[in-house]
Formats: C-alpha cells, sequence, structure tokens
C-alpha cells in the first residue's frame, strides 16, 4: 500500500510539473509582444508627419501620437516626460500605441522579452 502511495505521489508530481511547463510555454506570447513593438518602434523611426497613411491608423512620429485621417497624419504631442512608443501587451498577444518615459518603455520591452512583462 505504502508502494502505490509513492508511486501515485511521484506520478501526480511528474503531471503537474509537465502541466506547468505547458501553461507556461502557452502564456508566454509576451516574448512575441516585445519583438512586435521592437519592429513597430523601428519603423515609427522612418517615418514623418508626410508619411502615407490609411485612415484610422495610429503610429508615433518625433515622439508624437499620429493619427491618421483622411491620408494624412495629425499628430498629438504626450505629456511633459513621456514620448510616444510602441508596448508590448502584458496580458494578451499584442502592442498598444502609449505615451511613456523612455526608460519605463525600455524596461517593459525587456520585461515582456523575459516573458516577465507583469511588473504590478
Amino acid at each position: 500500500m505504502k508502494f502505490q502511495s509513492t508511486l501515485i505521489l511521484v506520478a501526480l508530481c511528474i503531471l503537474s510539473t509537465f502541466s506547468a511547463s505547458v501553461t507556461e510555454a502557452k502564456q508566454c506570447f509576451q516574448k512575441q509582444n516585445a519583438r512586435e513593438a521592437t519592429l513597430l518602434n523601428k519603423k515609427f523611426d522612418k517615418l514623418n508627419k508626410n508619411s502615407p497613411c490609411k485612415t484610422g491608423e495610429t503610429v508615433c512620429i518625433k515622439g508624437q501620437v499620429a493619427q491618421c485621417d483622411q491620408g494624412k497624419f495629425v499628430l498629438t504631442s504626450c505629456g511633459p516626460t513621456t514620448e510616444c512608443f510602441a508596448l508590448p501587451l502584458v496580458n494578451s498577444p499584442g502592442t498598444s500605441i502609449a505615451c511613456d518615459k523612455s526608460e519605463d518603455a525600455a524596461n517593459r520591452i525587456k520585461l515582456a522579452r523575459q516573458c516577465r512583462g507583469k511588473t504590478g
């Protein structure tokens, strides 16, 4: 009986470890989000207010939020000490465009690359 209990306990431990690994792999979309945010920020570096755009598109241009209205970007300044960035989402796949401090944006991307995007 003791052997059977030990065997069941070992099997449960193995199953638990496997389950945790699969769950972690499934939930680590944050690395991809960090890649996408980095690529978007590089793309934004090449844009200017006269760049072609599609109505409804939102990007960052020279640290400002830029929304396309009828084929032309309309720029809106961020608050003091912040600028526009593409940032990785932490709770679901994707990115967002937001105003943030440069060091905070870099840290958010760094944490997402490590699958540690949830900071609080």
